[in-house]
């Protein structure tokens, strides 16, 4: 997937992408491919101007820092907690560009009671998610 991304050919990358189990890389030891992988994909959304699939992409590269429970596996993946807090800020910021539906409303509402602690850890990042939650800013 790295050569067809390089090269900018995105059909090729989209077909490989489903070629690709996600089951099988979601196997214990596999972090690191997991990872690697939706980053790939996180390319390849941000091209094709998917905003929710990007945000769905930097959410399954948070929670697979965060499950491994092998702490030399965990310094391996992510020695200084930058991809721990990049994938949730561009977790949170992707959900808030996307358009407004019902799925992110739902989303916003699981940010909120999922990751209270990491929200607590971005104040601006948590003033949006609850401006966006409001229902005068846009009803539904």
């Amino acid at each position: 997937m790295k050569l067809v991304l390089a090269r900018q050919d995105f059909i090729r990358t989209q077909i490989l992408s489903r070629k690709i189990s996600k089951r099988a890389i979601s196997e214990k030891g596999l972090e690191d491919l997991k990872i690697q992988y939706y980053g790939f994909m996180v390319r390849y959304f941000v091209h094709e101007k998917e905003s929710m699939e990007v945000c769905r992409s930097y959410q399954t590269i948070y929670d697979t820092v965060n499950k491994v429970e092998d702490e030399e596996a965990k310094q391996k993946l992510d020695m200084s907690g930058e991809i721990r807090k990049s994938s949730f800020q561009n977790f949170v910021l992707y959900l808030l560009i996307s358009p407004y539906t019902q799925e992110k409303i739902d989303q916003l509402n699981l940010i909120e009671s999922m990751y209270p602690r990491e929200l607590e850890a971005e104040p601006l990042l948590t003033k949006y998610v609850r401006k966006f939650l409001t229902f005068e800013l846009m009803p539904l």
